[in-house]
Parts: structure tokens; C-alpha cells; sequence
């Protein structure tokens, strides 16, 4: 997406449980509960968290062959069945992508199941942009084929457009508004430059790109025109494609305007069932842009500003188009016509599971597999490295291996207009994966380079360090956390909604993981259903993102041309996977959690501090944060005095079950202030942040408007999740002390 990530529509009232070629009901399963401390046992010196020194070498043994079974030759050929049409969602190409998978992941061993949903979605019907003024000229809405990659000159490409833009007609002058952002605009308001009547013309970056309609739409735009700036993903930054890695000249980002910080999903039936839920009219839709938005090229954009005059803009303004940058207006006149073709269109999810001892416990794993175009890195390399951990796993079960619990794999369509798939199958199904759900491992941009990077939720930090020990990283010969670790802090393209931690200060600390905002399809299952989550890749130089450039070719040269770090990948999922499943006590790491908890509610008392009627409020945050931290180091006390020996089957069962509401106790069921379907009080995406995370944002953005009426509620919604999770901690507490050592685990 827009990853976010990411990142939107789904009916639920129009859901269909019709089965696919591969057949199938409606899959509705849950994923199992989480856990709190981190138990970790050593054998030898050899531990793993969550394991009983006496099952660690089985388990040694078992990671072992699994990592010799992802083969880089079967990722490739993967990557190429994936990359070989334009598979847009809500076409009959995605439905293919969707029935080809379903029969991979059958062929593995799993069961696999089509279900089909019914979204409100658009395509472009007529997309046309000219400049009238100085002289007219018509500009591009298409990429310029790429010669020796026959890929990029596929008339089935859609033209360049922004899902969920209305249809419109606007012949204005346009302003410069920089990234689009909310200083950007004071910026302009302060040079005494206003967008109102005008249309916009923003760079991509720093932002989602639904926030840059949502600004232009409130300082009354009548359109917005999106473009890449060569100075952020194009020939600036390094060689262009087909030479390079990065943005050609001719490149058109498409992606979705759709306000998914409000909520992702159908815009007419929000946090809604599959079905018979009551759809709004789409003139009523909180989440629908009102004004028409398109992206361009950036050689067209050099057209457009170049004749653009008034203020001089800020040095941190200036692109890197080559003449001096200015907000405008000036001669540029621009016509702009977008009709658009709403319909409701059908959505292929792909659900593959692995069935257990532990059949009511489930390990999910997953990504989307619809693309802008070919996709080959977003989301092909994901799904690539995904179906071969699939196969592996199915070749240990051939082997004699039975999983203990429940591995289940998603394949959602319509991430790119906006979380579509995920989100509907989350809402249809949010009390059973409440009650199952032990983690969502989610996979979108797989790989393009070398870099691995992560976020997840803070309980699981540690353990995903821990888990890249044990697998090799393809150039250095070392573990990939040795590489993580040694490139974390270089500066790598961020396209997706995986959040990046800030270079470290100390090249001692562990390497850094993100907090989890918005952009892909693991933001249903946390901020919505409060599963525990992981969203990884391997990152690199990546400048075609969502163009008809990213493409196996682009691939094959620059992204991974061996597919090695398509088979790590695999390798990391599967391990991940294999580690979750085979536990005895789930690895999460709640005072870690807490620790994170407590620093975020310090930070908010310092802000607070400047605000007289804030005191009460954050010190009530703050108490509760320091409750948890007692609470979440009582627990991690009392499950590594019960993990030095076996614990009765039905015991850790109790356990782990009671474990997974921690991260669930965290949700406030009424949701956000203003946001009710994000529900998760202390993490998600910004108001006017897009995909990146705001940590406790119901209090934080309320102390940032200065509404302390606002502060007061969600001070104390946060603070009452903060309660319950430390009571859930205390019971977890109380089950490990009553826990009986003496009685072996079953359940292989």
C-alpha cells in the first residue's frame, strides 16, 4: 500500500462465501493467545525463549532442517507466475493471482480457501491532465516503456490514478505546497499564499498520501496534483531505472487518497460484519476525498512549476528539478478531468492452514497479493518468500513433523485501495482470532536489498533480535542480525508502512525496530483486534514503487538478482513461525512493553507540563503506567521460576490462553476520539501522520490541540486499558505460581 503502509473499502453487507475453483467455504478460525514475560531456557548455552531446556535441541534440530529447505530457484519462479500480468484488485487478473495461490498452498499440504468479498471500488474511466497557460501542452498520465523490459509497455497497465479520488473537472492555477504537511501550509500562510480555489501540486513523501488530499481538501484546494521529486526517489538519490534502481523521470506513484487514518476498509459500511451491515451513501463517507486528486511524472511536473513565480520557498522546499523552486502562483494554469467508475467489485482472500494438536491455537502469517501493476516487489517478493516457507513447512509435515499448533496463512486482496481484504476478514471474524490468536506476522515489500528491517509491538522486540541470530544472511555469511545490526541507521528508502527507528546513537544498542502504525495488512489485526504483530522485510534502493517499473525485470537487475534474500526471508517467517508453534510459555516480553509504556507516559507528562489543566489527567497515565511495570516484572518472575521444568499441558495452555489478552486489554471499545474504529490506545497511525505511529494518540494529540476536554476522556480510557492489562498480568502471575512442575508437557 501505501504498507502501508500501506493503505480503502470493503461491503460487508454484500459478502459472498462463495467458494473458488479451490473451493471452500468461509474459513472462520481464530488465532490462539499471547504471552507476557520471557521465559528463556538454556541447554548448553543454547536457549530459546519460551522453550523447557529439554525441548530446546528438538527444537535446534527442527529449525535446522527447516532452513535448508527454502530454495532462491523456486522464489524466483514464484516471483515470475506473480509478476506475469497486471493484476490491479477488483479485476479479473487479481481473481487469477487469487486461484493460482489457493492451489500453491493446496499442492504444500495446506488447506486453502477462496473467500470472496464485495468492495466499493474504483477505476479510472478517463484520466487527462493539460497544461492551458503559458501554452498548452497534454500531459503524460502513462509511463514511457523501458526498452529490453517489454513488461513496462503492457497496454493492460492502468493509467496513472489515486484510488477513492471523486470524479471532477477543475481548470485553476496551481500553488506549490512542498510535502503537503500541515507546516507546509503555515509555511504558505506565512508568504500570505493560499491553495483556496487553486489546485495543489504536492511532492510525494514524508506522508501518506491520503494526508496531503485530506490538507489540500481543508485549505479548500480544488484538486491536487501528486508527483515524485527526483531530489526523494529518483535520479538525485541515484542512477534511474533501467541504469539504476530508482525513479525514472516518466515514473507515475499511484496509490490510494482514501482517509485510512480515519479507518481502513469499505468507506460505506466501517468496523461492520461481512454481512447484512447497513452501507452509507458514499456522499456520506467520513473516509472519501472530496476533491479530485491525480498523480504525474516528474517531467511533467517540471513543466508545471517551472512556471511558477511569487515567494521564494524555503531551501528545505527545493526539489531536485534544476531552477529554483517558488510556491506560486504564476503563468501555470493547468486542466485537470478525472471520471472515475465506482462499482462494487469483487475481492479474492486466499486463507491456507496447517492444522495442529493445538487445532483452537493459531500462528498466522500473511500479505496481500493484488498490485498498482506487476508488483514484483510490492507485494510479489513478500508472497514469493511466503509461499516457499508454505513449502517448507509442508515438507517437514511430509517428514513426519506435526505442528502443534495451527499455522494459518493469509493472501488478502485489495491492500493497495486500502486494507480491503485484511480488514474485512478481521471484522467478520474479531472475536474468534480474540480468542485463538497467538501473533500476525505480516510480510508486504519483501525484498528490495539487503537491510532487514522490522516493527512490531514491544513485547516482541527482543524475540525478533533473537530470532535473526539463527538464520544466515546471504552476503556477509553471518547471522542477519550481525548485518542488521551493522547497517541499522543508514539511510534507506521508506515507501512503505513499515516504521523505521531512528539511526542509533549507540553503536552498541541493540538494532532498532519500529513502533507499528498503519500501510499494510497487519493494522487491522492490532490496531483494530489487538493481535500481537510483526511486519518485516528486507529493505534496500527502491524507486519504482507502485509504477509499471517495478516489475520482475527491475527485480532480476536491482532488487535481488540471485533471489537469496527472497529464501532468507522465508527462512526468517518460517523460523518465527516454527517458534511460535513449538513453544511452551509464548515468548512475549511485557516488561519490555511496559518499559516502552512508561517512557511514552514520562514524555507526556513533560509536554503536559506546559498546560495547566494537563496535570491530573497525565498523572493518572502515568500511575497506571507505573502499576503495569509492577505487574508485567511480577509475571516475568513467576514464569521463569515455573519454565525451569516442565509445566502441566493444560496449565501452560491457561496461561497462554490468558497471555493474549494482555495486548487486547490495551484496546478501548469505543475506540480513539474522532477514530472509533482504531481502538488500540497506545498505538496508531497519526491523525495527520499517516503510517506512522503515534504512541498513546487518543492523549497525544488531544495535548497537542490543547482540547482538555478531549484530554480528560482519553487520559482516562488509557488509563483503564493500562488497569486491565495489569490485572491480566497479575493473573497470569497467579497461574504460573499455581503451575505444577512436575508434570510433563503433551501436546506432541
Amino acid at each position: 500500500m501505501g504498507r502501508g503502509v500501506k493503505i480503502g473499502a470493503f461491503l460487508k453487507r454484500r459478502f459472498a462465501a462463495g467458494p473458488g475453483a479451490c473451493g471452500a467455504a468461509v474459513l472462520c478460525a481464530g488465532l490462539l493467545a499471547g504471552a507476557a514475560a520471557r521465559p528463556v531456557h538454556a541447554q548448553g548455552g543454547r536457549e530459546i525463549s519460551g522453550f523447557a531446556p529439554a525441548r530446546v535441541e528438538a527444537e535446534r534440530q527442527l529449525e535446522e532442517k527447516f532452513r535448508r529447505l527454502p530454495e532462491a530457484g523456486r522464489a524466483e519462479n514464484n516471483l515470475r507466475h506473480l509478476t506475469s500480468e497486471p493484476h490491479m484488485a477488483g479485476t479479473e487478473a487479481s481473481h487469477r493471482v487469487a486461484e493460482w495461490l489457493c492451489e500453491q498452498y493446496r499442492s504444500y499440504g495446506f488447506e486453502a480457501e477462496i473467500i470472496r468479498y464485495s468492495a466499493w471500488l474504483p477505476q479510472p474511466r478517463e484520466v487527462k491532465l493539460e497544461l492551458t497557460k503559458p501554452s498548452k501542452r497534454l500531459l503524460a498520465t502513462r509511463e514511457q516503456p523501458i526498452e529490453g523490459d517489454a513488461d513496462t509497455a503492457d497496454a493492460r497497465a492502468a493509467a496513472g490514478f489515486n484510488a477513492y479520488s471523486p470524479s471532477g473537472e477543475v481548470i485553476a492555477p496551481v500553488v506549490y505546497v512542498n510535502y503537503g504537511l500541515v507546516e507546509d501550509y503555515r509555511v504558505l500562510a506565512s508568504l500570505g499564499v493560499s491553495v483556496e480555489g487553486k489546485i495543489a501540486i504536492a511532492r510525494y513523501g514524508r506522508s501518506y498520501r491520503g494526508i496531503k488530499a485530506k490538507l489540500a481538501e481543508e485549505h479548500k484546494a480544488a484538486a491536487l496534483i501528486l508527483y515524485s521529486d527526483p531530489s526523494d526517489d529518483g535520479y538525485a538519490a541515484g542512477d534511474a531505472y533501467p541504469q539504476g534502481p530508482w525513479r525514472p523521470m516518466s515514473g507515475i506513484q499511484r496509490g490510494s487518497v482514501a482517509y485510512t487514518e480515519l479507518y481502513p476498509g469499505d468507506p460505506l459500511t466501517s468496523g461492520a460484519t461481512a454481512s447484512g451491515a447497513q452501507a452509507v451513501a458514499p456522499v456520506d463517507a467520513a473516509d472519501l476525498p472530496r476533491i479530485p486528486t491525480m498523480p504525474i511524472n516528474a517531467q511533467d511536473a517540471e513543466v508545471i512549476l517551472a512556471n511558477l513565480r511569487g515567494a521564494h520557498v524555503p531551501r528545505s522546499w527545493q526539489g531536485g528539478l534544476p531552477f529554483t523552486y517558488h510556491a506560486g502562483p504564476g503563468a501555470s494554469e493547468v486542466h485537470m478531468k478525472l471520471v472515475m467508475d465506482y462499482q462494487e467489485r469483487p475481492m479474492y482472500d486466499v486463507i491456507a492452514t496447517l492444522h495442529g494438536t493445538l487445532d483452537d491455537e493459531w500462528v498466522m502469517l500473511g500479505n496481500h497479493h493484488d498490485a498498482w501493476v506487476f508488483g514484483a516487489a510490492d507485494p510479489g517478493s513478500g508472497t514469493s518468500a511466503l509461499l516457499e516457507t508454505a513449502r517448507a513447512l509442508g515438507e517437514l509435515v511430509r517428514g513426519g513433523w506435526k505442528p502443534r499448533r495451527t499455522i494459518v496463512i493469509g493472501a488478502w486482496d485489495g491492500e493497495e485501495p486500502g486494507l480491503i481484504g485484511s480488514t474485512e476478514w478481521v471484522e467478520a471474524n474479531r472475536a474468534e482470532l480474540q480468542a485463538k490468536a497467538v501473533v500476525y506476522i505480516n510480510t508486504d515489500v519483501g525484498v528490495t536489498g539487503r537491510n532487514f528491517v522490522a516493527s512490531a509491538t514491544p513485547s516482541l522486540q527482543e524475540w525478533v533480535r533473537d530470532v535473526t541470530k539463527d538464520v544466515e544472511d546471504p552476503a556477509t555469511g553471518g547471522s542477519v542480525y550481525a548485518a542488521w545490526s551493522e547497517s541499522a541507521g543508514r539511510d534507506t528508502q521508506e515507501m512503505r508502512g513499515v516504521a523505521r527507528s531512528a539511526p542509533r546513537p549507540d553503536a552498541s544498542a541493540p538494532a532498532p525496530l519500529g513502533a507499528l502504525g498503519a500501510g499494510s495488512d497487519f493494522c487491522p489485526f492490532f490496531d483494530y483486534a489487538g493481535i500481537p504483530s510483526i511486519d518485516l522485510a528486507f529493505s534496500g534502493d527502491y524507486g519504482v514503487y507502485h509504477s509499471v517499473y517495478d516489475d520482475f525485470h527491475w527485480m532480476k537487475q536491482f532488487g535481488d538478482p540471485a533471489f537469496a534474500y527472497h529464501a532468507a526471508l522465508a527462512r526468517v517467517l518460517g523460523m518465527m513461525a516454527l517458534r511460535f508453534d513449538e513453544a511452551d510459555i509464548l515468548p512475549f516480553d511485557y516488561p519490555a512493553y511496559a518499559r516502552e509504556i512508561a517512557r511514552a507516559a514520562n514524555e507526556l507528562a513533560e509536554r503536559g507540563a506546559r498546560q495547566a489543566d494537563a496535570g491530573a489527567s497525565l498523572k493518572a497515565v502515568s500511575d497506571a503506567a507505573a502499576t503495569l511495570a509492577a505487574s508485567a516484572s511480577r509475571a516475568a518472575q513467576a514464569l521463569r521460576a515455573v519454565s525451569a521444568a516442565p509445566v502441566d499441558a493444560a496449565k501452560a495452555e491457561e496461561i497462554n490462553r490468558d497471555l493474549a489478552g494482555v495486548e487486547q486489554a490495551l484496546l478501548a471499545p469505543g475506540g480513539l476520539a474522532g477514530r472509533p474504529w482504531f481502538k488500540h490506545t497506545v498505538f496508531a497511525p497519526g491523525s495527520y501522520a499517516g503510517y506512522a505511529a503515534e504512541v498513546m494518540p487518543g492523549v497525544s494529540e488531544a495535548l497537542g490541540r490543547g482540547d482538555g476536554a478531549t484530554l480528560r476522556a482519553e487520559a482516562g480510557a488509557l488509563a483503564e486499558a493500562l488497569a486491565r492489562a495489569a490485572a491480566r498480568l497479575d493473573d497470569i502471575a497467579r497461574l504460573a505460581r499455581e503451575a505444577a512442575p512436575s508434570s510433563p508437557v503433551v501436546g506432541h
